[in-house]
């Protein structure tokens, strides 16, 4: 299995121990009294959770995992942005969603790779509790194609791994079909230059952008997208933050 070939590649065990229990406790803290989301696209019995990088907390470890981020970064190059991040509670009794490749929000050519993708597993991912379900390969399908039930495999693997898969790649969360919710924390990664599905900068806010690592500032949107985009009064975001203190 290879992100180049099969579209996706699983990263076992990268949080365990303490890290892992402590994104777990993050994760329920944030999702202490969420409602089910309100759509059957993410989930009539899906809780979600955005605008994270507002309390990173315990985040910070995944959000941040060098061998992920080596990954993206052979896949966008040496600077890119979050797209959607969020956390999610596929809670028992949900159906399976849509099948969809998120990079399908950008009106690109089907051989652009816009966006290289990771779904941290919070909980063991099985077969029956709702396991994210990939098509291996259909990130170089021709536009138009859609995956038939016989192609699709769940991507099973324990707590604290991670799935890192191109935008490209149809894939869509399973059916839970056990007792208890399945947790995971998604994070999109997308070129520098494109608009991401979530506003970071305006949503996390001058004041918490500063408190955060430079790191995700730059991940948040702060980097600049080349010499001439991404400015903020001819200068990089960095500057302008550390000047409106």
């Amino acid at each position: 299995m290879t992100l180049e070939a099969d579209g996706f590649v699983v990263l076992p065990a990268l949080l365990a121990g303490e890290r892992l229990a402590a994104a777990v406790r993050h994760a329920d803290d944030l999702l202490h009294g969420v409602g089910w989301s309100g759509n059957d696209f993410d989930g009539r019995k899906t809780r979600r959770v955005y605008s994270l990088l507002g309390s990173v907390g315990a985040f910070e470890a995944p959000l941040t995992h060098p061998a992920v981020h080596a990954l993206v970064a052979e896949r966008l190059g040496p600077v890119y942005q979050f797209g959607m991040l969020f956390l999610t509670a596929v809670d028992p009794g949900q159906g399976a969603q849509s099948l969809h490749f998120d990079a399908g929000v950008y009106p690109l050519p089907r051989d652009v790779e816009a966006e290289t993708n990771v779904i941290w597993a919070l909980d063991d991912f099985t077969a029956d509790n709702g396991a994210t379900v990939v098509a291996p390969g259909s990130h170089r399908w021709p536009a138009g194609r859609r995956p038939e039930p016989h192609e699709l495999v769940p991507v099973v693997m324990p707590a604290g791994s991670a799935v890192v898969y191109s935008g490209r790649l149809w894939h869509a969360a399973g059916e839970n079909r056990g007792p208890a919710t399945r947790r995971a924390l998604i994070c999109e990664h997308v070129l520098p230059w494109l608009r991401p599905a979530d506003n970071h900068t305006l949503a996390t806010g001058p004041e918490r952008l500063r408190s955060l690592t430079p790191q995700l500032r730059r991940l948040a949107g702060v980097a600049p997208a080349s010499e001439y985009l991404g400015l903020v009064g001819g200068r990089d975001p960095e500057q302008w933050l550390e000047a409106a203190r």
